[in-house]
């Protein structure tokens, strides 16, 4: 009997330690903060197109950087993800939109798209290699490789291949500021591609 009195007594005790506010702090520590990575373009556009139809393929995010949770890296061999800050969409989406954006307003083309494939005369094939937060040196990491294919002709020619590497140093780890560093970070990257493929497609031009 005093057993169960026991039980009972444990029982109110719990239940008094969640109606005093222990279930509000709970639910506080359960609450996500939602991101999405951007790249204000501040150039202007090319005054005239130098290729036609762009069709921005899916973007490859490789692991561990394909999760919409924030990845931090530990130490040389250690990773874990911060559970409470997320990408509003996956990685490879956000890219992705990313790329359409600023290629859209970039001029270089006189059409760009996520959808149709039809009549597209050049393919932008993205891939995300290195994409975290290093909690040891404190700085965002996003390494990014994008080839530029030429659709029109026969055997499908490399038009540009190249990698590009951003590490921007933060004061912290946290999600806002890994976040403000990778924008900075994307938008270095995409203003140096945009260099190379406007060199690369002033190229082809001649070849032609």
């Amino acid at each position: 009997m005093k057993k169960k009195n026991q039980l009972i007594l444990t029982f109110v005790g719990v239940l008094a330690l969640v109606t005093s506010g222990c279930v509000n702090l709970w639910q506080d520590n359960l609450d996500i903060k939602t991101y999405v990575i951007n790249a204000s373009r501040d150039q202007p556009a090319a005054e005239k197109p130098l290729a036609d139809k762009l069709w921005i393929d899916t973007v490859v995010v490789l692991p561990p950087g394909n999760s919409r949770n924030l990845i931090l890296k530990k130490s040389d061999v250690e990773y874990e993800t911060s559970y409470y800050t997320e990408l509003l969409m996956s990685p490879s989406e956000n890219f992705r939109n990313i790329f359409y954006t600023w290629f859209s307003g970039s001029g270089l083309f006189s059409d760009v798209t996520l959808a149709d494939r039809s009549e597209m005369t050049h393919r932008l094939a993205v891939s995300v290699i290195n994409f975290y937060g290093d909690t040891v040196e404190k700085k965002a990491v996003l390494k990014i490789k994008v080839t530029l294919f030429d659709e029109n002709t026969r055997g499908i020619r490399v038009l540009s291949s190249k990698d590009y590497l951003q590490e921007i140093d933060v004061a912290d780890t946290s999600a806002d500021a890994l976040i403000r560093a990778y924008d900075r970070a994307i938008k270095k990257i995409l203003s140096d591609c945009e260099i190379e493929l406007i060199s690369a497609l002033k190229k082809s031009a001649a070849v032609k």
